[in-house]
């Protein structure tokens, strides 16, 4: 707890995305990880194994854009420097051991950008209508990565509007999720390069090895695999008990792709 409060302190983060909590989630799923490491690792190596796959078939190499890579745990950083004349990170903000890794290649970029395009609309208490935002750094990308990203993006917006709206609608909020999902699959059509998809399509609970529960991490929207030139699934044992509970562990079922744009 004491390491956590510190990093909250010293870790740079534009204002406005700090006081949404972005900072804040960082530091505990960084926390997460390393508790969990030994559970994580078979997914953050099949993760870096998917992205390197594209990285190979990727017909460009002057530069790639990944976005939602804050921390870098499933990143094949010196595999993206060693292809990419420019590499861009875009994300609200990145944990410390990032910035260290970065600062070793500069020809690596950090972007501070909301990738969503609603947090403004939500500080002020408003459920926008979610579009394409505008990152010039995807127009002229040769290899463009979301990986386990797009499944988080409704979560902090979420929040933030649960707390500012003084009787919060069910029905309006699901669809708001839906929509920053389906945004966020649409921008990635819309890429001309490369693109690698990676995320959780179904989030299982499971007590010892029976399923006793499910949710759709990506709120009733399917990605679409059509068109993809490799496709891959597996298991991410996100939470093993008694991470999250006592009684249940949380296991991801997680699916990556790569198509041409």
């Amino acid at each position: 707890m004491l390491l956590e409060a510190l990093q909250y302190l010293t870790t740079p983060c534009p204002r406005r995305f700090r006081q949404m909590g972005y900072l804040h989630e960082l530091i505990a799923t960084g926390a997460r990880a390393r508790r969990c490491r030994a559970a994580w690792q078979p997914h953050l190596d099949k993760t870096r194994a998917v992205i390197s796959d594209a990285v190979a078939k990727s017909g460009g190499n002057t530069k790639a854009v990944v976005l939602g890579a804050g921390m870098l745990g499933d990143i094949p950083l010196d595999r993206l420097a060693q292809k990419f004349a420019t590499v861009v990170l875009a994300d609200v903000c990145f944990s410390k051991q990032t910035r260290r890794v970065v600062w070793r290649h500069p020809h690596i970029e950090l972007l501070h950008v909301d990738i969503t395009g609603v947090a403004g609309a939500v500080r002020r208490g408003e459920i926008p209508v979610p579009g394409l935002p505008a990152v010039p750094s995807l127009a002229d990308a040769d290899l463009v990565v979301s990986a386990n990203v797009v499944s988080q993006l409704p979560l902090i917006p979420l929040e933030v509007l649960r707390r500012k709206l003084p009787q919060p609608d069910d029905a309006a909020l699901q669809a708001f999720a839906q929509d920053i999902v389906r945004a966020h699959l649409d921008w990635l059509k819309t890429c001309p390069g490369t693109v690698c998809l990676i995320s959780e399509i179904e989030r299982r609970f499971i007590d010892a090895e029976n399923i006793i529960g499910h949710e759709d991490p990506l709120w009733g929207v399917a990605l679409e695999p059509a068109g993809a030139i490799a496709t891959q699934e597996w298991f991410w044992d996100i939470a093993p008990k008694p991470e999250a509970a006592p009684d249940y562990a949380i296991r991801n079922r997680v699916q990556g792709m790569v198509w041409q744009g």
